[in-house]
């Protein structure tokens, strides 16, 4: 089994946030790097390196200038993403931390109990473990509101694609059966103690048999609430991907327990599944997946690019880093 801080930087380079050692910065410390208020130590540029250099196949060979200029550049876009969740006030429950320490555990096949004291046998403690993963989920929540929540796609945008992809004799993408979700929903914005008192008590009355339209015209603060919730029929990858999760996991006429997303908190009912098998809606469907892949990728670098334009940020160690889409 791979060590578990090393788990933690693979799953953090996906995300370009903080790395798992939360190192201490001590005054002796040598500084790579400054990202408006903050710092990146050698020692942190060390370790990311380190990781990266495990992702290579055996036998390759390793360009290490290339290889800290990439583990620096994660480095300056963590401390950019996190610093912008922070800005936008983006927190972080307990309860929430709490399910995504129970999680982690669990991939690795074991209590949190038993991840906290392996981890500590690694030189970290609870007290980092927390940090980082709380980090990781601002920068999560971050990128939903972002990224996330701004990718979705009109059929107008496929049908011009499509139209686009034929014209040029460009193959169209493999075809795709997908689903479509009907849906109803009910809103509670913000993430305090009232709000999270208010969605169980209101989950509770819906999944013990009280009206769901009833429920969400009385509670809901979303604009479907007029319409008992409805938000109609939903295909794959409309939605934000926790909301998504949780009405897939539904089956029909089923009620989730609450879902937190960057909105706030909600109560999900799955009405109805139905799929397209027909030629015409696969491909569609195809289409449909690589236009929400590349419009998140597009948001993705968009928002590094602002946030570095808007940043003061000073390299202390000679790199050839160029400040281009490529290298973002």
């Amino acid at each position: 089994m791979k060590k578990i801080y090393n788990l933690l930087l693979v799953a953090v380079v996906t995300l370009t946030v903080h790395s798992a050692l939360a190192v201490e910065i001590k005054a002796n410390d040598n500084i790579v790097a400054i990202v408006n208020d903050d710092v990146i130590t050698k020692q942190e540029l060390d370790v990311m390196v380190k990781q990266l250099r495990s992702q290579i196949p055996k036998g390759q060979q390793i360009d290490i200038n290339a290889l800290q200029q990439q583990a620096l550049i994660h480095l300056i876009n963590k401390d950019l993403l996190i610093q912008a969740a922070k800005r936008a006030n983006i927190q972080i429950s307990k309860e929430d931390l709490n399910e995504a320490m129970q999680n982690f555990a669990a991939q690795n096949h074991m209590s949190v109990k038993e991840l906290i004291s392996k981890i500590a046998k690694e030189g970290i403690s609870e007290s980092q473990l927390r940090q980082t993963m709380t980090e990781n989920l601002m920068v999560q929540r971050l990128e939903q509101s972002e990224v996330m929540a701004k990718s979705q796609v009109t059929d107008e945008e496929i049908d011009s694609a499509i139209a686009r992809a034929q014209q040029e004799g460009r193959q169209l993408p493999p075809p795709l059966t997908a689903y479509s979700y009907h849906v109803q929903h009910i809103l509670i914005k913000n993430d305090n103690a009232v709000s999270r008192k208010l969605i169980n008590q209101i989950a509770h009355q819906a999944r013990s048999g009280a009206s769901f339209e009833q429920l969400a015209r009385q509670y809901s603060q979303d604009s479907s609430a007029e319409k008992g919730g409805d938000l109609g029929w939903i295909v794959d990858g409309q939605m934000v991907p926790q909301f998504e999760a949780a009405f897939k996991a539904l089956q029909p006429g089923q009620i989730s327990q609450p879902v937190r997303t960057q909105i706030g908190w909600h109560v999900i009912r799955l009405v109805d599944v139905k799929s397209d098998d027909s030629p015409q809606q696969q491909i569609r469907n195809g289409m449909r997946a690589v236009l929400v892949q590349e419009k998140r990728q597009i948001l993705h670098q968009n928002l590094l690019i602002q946030l570095h334009n808007q940043s003061y940020i000073d390299i202390k160690i000679k790199m050839d880093i160029k400040s281009d889409n490529k290298s973002l």
